[in-house]
């Protein structure tokens, strides 16, 4: 057991108390944060991806289209729905309760355990479900459990990773998801879209994937003079850091934020884009889509991989997120505008080169202006990735009042709306320029 004792906590010397987290985490553990280190993490962040993202991306939506056929679009609204806020509301609370820890076995690793496992256990249970509802409930209790599990490994970065590595780190999280939705679409290919296999088989490798990271994680386990009590006010206000006390983040949460409300409709509407705006159909879409899809994930993984590996050998990330941003807005204009399927890959191209060199250096960015990367890594982690999940919810709810817009009665305006995405990046790249206190 990787477990140092508490004696050996209690007893730091005065230059580890003064050291940085990535530091001082080493010296108590003795723990080498290296490329072997990374990839184990990198891993352990696709395993993740992989079983969250297969149910949310195919196979949950195949159950309850065999469950509830009739009313399988609605009743599919409903179940997202409620997990999406469990994931939302569920993530900081338990980047709380492991911030606050003092578990013999660590701070990280028993909410990685748990938060994993029973997510695969529900999923397992999603497989062989009798009925909508028992669907809808494991798919609460997958995103409860699998937010415990995020919130935990994204406290990692700040704690563990040093600075000069935090670029090609950053680089290399920014593409896990995109592989895990890659992988995860592959297994369904190859097991089937009917019975239990294609919930249980994505899981396994998920499983795979996530087990060495854990296995050889070193932890310290903390004090509770370290960590500070735990009370009801702390949970309740798990989803809120001040922006008064803490500006630069504030301002880092509101960039990302209004980059990804742009990007979320696009992503969002792209197939009703293609249908209305370019004259396809339910019939013919498949191909566009698909194309505009891989070259989405092929620009991403090139500038999310390149970007974080630049931004460490220059030693500053606040210049590509505002270059990212404005790629975004280029992005948008050109979809904008678009009157052919091949302006709007070259858009969703653009887009995904934006995509990447934003994620390439974002969550290195925001790990230098976390309030406490010590004491609250896991909190200010989860309410960060709030300004991607909540735009992901704003996003069908303002679409409406954007493609009104200058619309006819019967068709709908994505010009002003894509208009409006782009409008939405150029305040992220505004917003970026008053970050202080990151490079």
């Amino acid at each position: 057991m990787n477990v140092l004792p508490n004696s050996a906590v209690t007893a730091e010397s005065a230059d580890i108390a003064e050291a940085d987290a990535p530091t001082r985490n080493k010296q108590i553990t003795g723990q080498k944060v290296g490329p072997a280190f990374v990839t184990r993490y990198v891993l352990a962040q696709i395993g993740i991806w992989v079983a969250l993202l297969t149910p949310s991306g195919v196979t949950l939506s195949l159950r309850v289209g065999q469950l509830d056929p009739e009313n399988k679009a609605s009743t599919l609204a409903i179940v997202s729905s409620a997990g999406a806020l469990a994931a939302m509301v569920g993530t900081p609370v338990f980047g709380t309760l492991s911030d606050r820890s003092t578990s013999r076995f660590g701070q990280r690793r028993p909410f990685i355990l748990a938060g994993f496992f029973i997510g695969v256990a529900a999923i397992f249970g999603i497989g062989f479900a009798p009925n909508v509802f028992f669907v809808g409930l494991g798919w609460v209790i997958t995103q409860l459990a699998f937010g415990a599990a995020i919130a935990a490994v994204m406290a990692i970065l700040p704690e563990r990773v040093p600075q000069e590595m935090r670029g090609r780190t950053s680089g290399f999280m920014g593409v896990t998801s995109q592989v895990g939705i890659v992988f995860g679409a592959i297994l369904v290919q190859v097991v089937g879209t009917h019975g239990s296999l294609m919930f249980v088989i994505p899981a396994v490798l998920g499983t795979l994937l996530v087990l060495p990271f854990l296995l050889l994680l070193k932890e310290a386990p903390r004090t509770r003079a370290e960590v500070g009590d735990i009370s009801f006010k702390d949970l309740a206000t798990s989803l809120w850091i001040s922006p008064r006390k803490h500006p630069n983040f504030a301002l880092a949460w509101l960039g990302r934020a209004s980059c990804w409300l742009g990007l979320q409709l696009l992503v969002t509407y792209k197939t009703y884009f293609l249908i209305d705006h370019l004259g396809y159909t339910t019939d013919n879409v498949a191909p566009v889509l698909t194309a505009s899809m891989f070259t989405l994930a092929l620009t991403l993984s090139f500038t999310s991989i390149c970007g974080g590996w630049l931004s460490d050998r220059v030693g500053r990330r606040k210049p590509f997120v505002f270059v990212a941003s404005l790629i975004f807005v280029v992005a948008m204009v050109i979809i904008a505008c678009s009157t052919s399927v091949t302006h709007f890959v070259i858009g969703v191209g653009i887009a995904g080169l934006g995509q990447g060199l934003y994620l390439s250096v974002d969550y290195a960015l925001v790990a230098a202006l976390l309030p406490d990367d010590r004491r609250e890594a896991a909190k200010g982690m989860s309410v960060y990735n709030l300004s991607s999940n909540i735009p992901s919810t704003l996003a069908p709810t303002l679409a409406p009042a954007l493609l009104s817009v200058g619309a006819s009665q019967s068709t709908p305006n994505y010009t002003s709306m894509y208009l409006f995405a782009a409008l939405f990046s150029l305040i992220g790249a505004a917003v970026t320029l008053l970050l202080r206190g990151v490079r």
